[in-house]
């Protein structure tokens, strides 16, 4: 009885202290997960204040420059850059490690109506990017901005028009003491000439990347059919081809009009 005793105790010790470690590792971990959280929060929170700042500069810097730029053409500038030119001071993030001068930049690429402004920082291994639009006449930023669409115009066979020419000759009578010849007198003669205007039998379809390489745009017949392209982004993988009503467009297409195609990424 006495032994049985001793051996009910010593199981009894052993489940209180399993449970003490248990209880132990479940709090530890509850705390190492609200200390990365929290980590996390601030990384990101400096992160995004430190893009801010950079995109402030870049608006003003492109604004005040005036630079004008044709489609698909692009313009960097270094942070580096910025620094030399007084424009921003050093960038750090939340444990005062100095931003990586010349790998962050900003950079202005030109789309049909507007300008895309770009903000990169690299901040001790951690990188991240941000975008806005600024209107390509009034260097305005663009708030709210949606990916660029393209109005669709509805194609109409055009109406023949015709060109009236009119053809007039005179009657002459010439006249002698010998012989009197009269020329026989000639009507009036309308000619018709149809004039049409030419059928444009193609459709454009534009890439936005969505952050990504610029891909140009490609023209296509009627009734052909066009591939689509990769994009390419750095650190992302390519998800589908969608156009702004969320449609989505793989592989190779056909397409009835004209197109504008945003990328998603992951």
């Amino acid at each position: 009885m006495y032994q049985e005793d001793n051996k009910t105790n010593y199981i009894k010790i052993i489940l209180r202290v399993v449970l003490f470690i248990l209880i132990f590792l479940l709090t530890f971990k509850l705390f190492s997960m609200a200390v990365n959280k929290r980590k996390s929060y601030i990384d990101n929170n400096n992160m995004d204040h430190n893009l801010t700042s950079m995109q402030e500069v870049a608006l003003k810097y492109f604004k005040d420059a005036n630079i004008e730029l044709s489609v698909g053409e692009n313009r960097k500038i270094s942070l580096s850059e910025l620094i030399d030119k007084n424009l921003i001071g050093e960038l750090k993030d939340e444990y005062k490690y100095t931003c990586e001068k010349n790998e962050s930049y900003i950079e202005l690429l030109r789309l049909d109506n507007e300008y895309r402004v770009k903000s990169y920082l690299v901040c001790n291994n951690k990188k991240s990017d941000k975008f806005t639009y600024v209107d390509s006449l009034t260097k305005e930023e663009i708030k709210n901005q949606e990916p660029t669409t393209e109005a669709i115009i509805p194609t109409t066979e055009p109406t023949p028009t015709t060109r009236t020419t009119t053809t007039r000759t005179t009657t002459t009578t010439k006249k002698t003491t010998k012989k009197t010849t009269t020329e026989a007198p000639k009507t009036t003669q309308e000619v018709t000439v149809p004039v049409t205007q030419p059928v444009d039998d193609t459709y454009k379809v534009q890439f936005n990347s969505n952050g990504g390489a610029w891909i140009n745009p490609i023209t296509v017949k009627k009734g052909d059919k066009v591939t689509l392209p990769t994009p390419k982004k750095p650190g992302y993988t390519f998800y589908q081809w969608i156009d702004s009503s969320g449609k989505v467009y793989e592989g190779t297409i056909t397409p009835d009009r004209n197109l504008v195609l945003i990328a998603k990424w992951r």
